[in-house]
C-alpha cells in the first residue's frame, strides 16, 4: 500500500526499532502539549525498550510502517482480536512523524490496520486515546469511531492519564 508516490507502507522489521522510537518521541512532542512539561518526558522510553517492542514476548500481532526514501515517518501497531472478544480487535498504536504530517499517512496506516485486524478475524476495532488529545478524537471520529464511554486512568510518569475508548465497525 501506498500513501503516496513517496511513501511506501510495510511491515516492520527490527532494523525499524529506532526510527519507530524516533516517530514516537518526535509525535508525541509535537502533539501532546496538553501535557505539561511534555518536553521533560522526551525520550519517553529507552532505546531498549523499541528493541523489545519489535522482537519481544509483548510485540503487538500487526506492526507496520510508513518509509519515504529511507526514513520511517510513521507506524502503526495492532492486537489481534482475543479468545474473550473474537470480533473485537485494537488499534494499539498510530504514530506519524510532525514533518509528515498532511500526507494521507495516517489515513493509509489506519485503513493498513483495519486490513490487519480484517485478516486476524476481527469486526470491530477499539482504541484508546488521552481524552485532551482532541486532534487524534476528531481524525478517528472521521474514519467511522465512536466513543463507548469506557475510560481508563493509567499513571505515567508520575502523570494521571485519562484515556478514552473509540470503537469502529470493519465491515
Amino acid at each position: 500500500m501506498t500513501a503516496s508516490p513517496d511513501v511506501m507502507i510495510r511491515p516492520a522489521d527490527a532494523a525499524d526499532a529506532q526510527p519507530i522510537g524516533a516517530v514516537f518521541d518526535a509525535a508525541v512532542l509535537h502533539g501532546w502539549t496538553y501535557l505539561e512539561g511534555i518536553e521533560d518526558l522526551v525520550p519517553m522510553f529507552p532505546p531498549e525498550h523499541w528493541d523489545e517492542f519489535l522482537a519481544g514476548t509483548t510485540r503487538p500481532d500487526s506492526i507496520h510502517v510508513a518509509q519515504a526514501a529511507d526514513d520511517v515517518v510513521g507506524y502503526t501497531a495492532t492486537k489481534a482480536p482475543s479468545p474473550e472478544d473474537p470480533a473485537l480487535g485494537e488499534l494499539y498504536l498510530l504514530f506519524v512523524h510532525p514533518d509528515a504530517a498532511g500526507l494521507g499517512i495516517g489515513r493509509t496506516l489506519l485503513s493498513t490496520s483495519h486490513a490487519a485486524l480484517r485478516e486476524a478475524g476481527a469486526e470491530r476495532v477499539f482504541l484508546f486515546t488521552h481524552e485532551r488529545n482532541l486532534r487524534a478524537r476528531s481524525v478517528y471520529r472521521a474514519a467511522g469511531y465512536v466513543e463507548d464511554g469506557v475510560v481508563r486512568e493509567e499513571e505515567f510518569r508520575g502523570r494521571l492519564l485519562t484515556e478514552v475508548r473509540m470503537v469502529a465497525d470493519l465491515s
